[in-house]
């Protein structure tokens, strides 16, 4: 069995102003800073004996994993799997100009279709698989009892709903907030336990 614990990084400048991120990057804001201290500061207080952690290679998500690894006194590894989602010609669009624009990309892309594939991007169902994938082959190797993965927001819905209902189409429901994780554990490719959007930690920024 392999404990995971799933982080999304902390706040952006393009979060704050609803801007699609994708494979695209902006900086931690300010808050975001906070976030992330808050985290860790819970996990080191914490039980965890996490042995490594694994991030993704954009930059929001690779300042926490370094962070992160710092904290738990481990090694910190770059995995192009855990990027987030790839929104192709949407990305630095808000959020509110692809509503007008494109009202019905915006619904499949964000509520309802998790097999939609902005143009020039991917499809969520297939994103959220790069992760499956990477877990499956990383629990087979059994190198670790408690791993620490660093992602984004769109992507972890997408692997949430799978672990949880085994199917990703009702990603909507699993929104995790900047900096928040989710716990489980992986026995032979199975999910046991589920904690998610675990939040506690910051509710003294709001």
């Amino acid at each position: 069995m392999m404990q995971v614990i799933l982080v999304r990084h902390a706040e952006t400048e393009w979060n704050v102003k609803g801007i699609i991120q994708g494979h695209s990057d902006s900086a931690l804001t300010l808050r975001g800073e906070r976030q992330t201290s808050a985290l860790l500061t819970a996990f080191a207080a914490s039980d965890y004996q996490v042995e490594c952690v694994y991030a993704s290679t954009l930059g929001r998500a690779w300042h926490m994993g370094q962070s992160l690894a710092e904290t738990f006194g481990c090694s910190l590894i770059a995995e192009l799997a855990l990027k987030e989602q790839a929104f192709g010609h949407f990305e630095g669009m808000t959020t509110v100009q692809l509503s007008q624009h494109n009202p019905d990309a915006a619904k499949a892309l964000f509520k309802l279709d998790a097999e939609y594939c902005p143009p020039g991007g991917e499809s969520l169902s297939h994103a959220s698989q790069r992760i499956v994938h990477f877990l499956s082959n990383l629990e087979k190797k059994r190198h670790y009892q408690t791993i620490c993965i660093v992602s984004h927001g769109q992507v972890i819905q997408g692997l949430l709903a799978i672990l949880k209902s085994g199917s990703v189409d009702d990603f909507h429901r699993f929104g995790q907030p900047n900096a928040s994780y989710s716990v489980f554990h992986l026995n032979n490719g199975r999910c046991d336990t589920l904690r998610w959007g675990i939040a506690t930690h910051l509710r003294l920024l709001d």
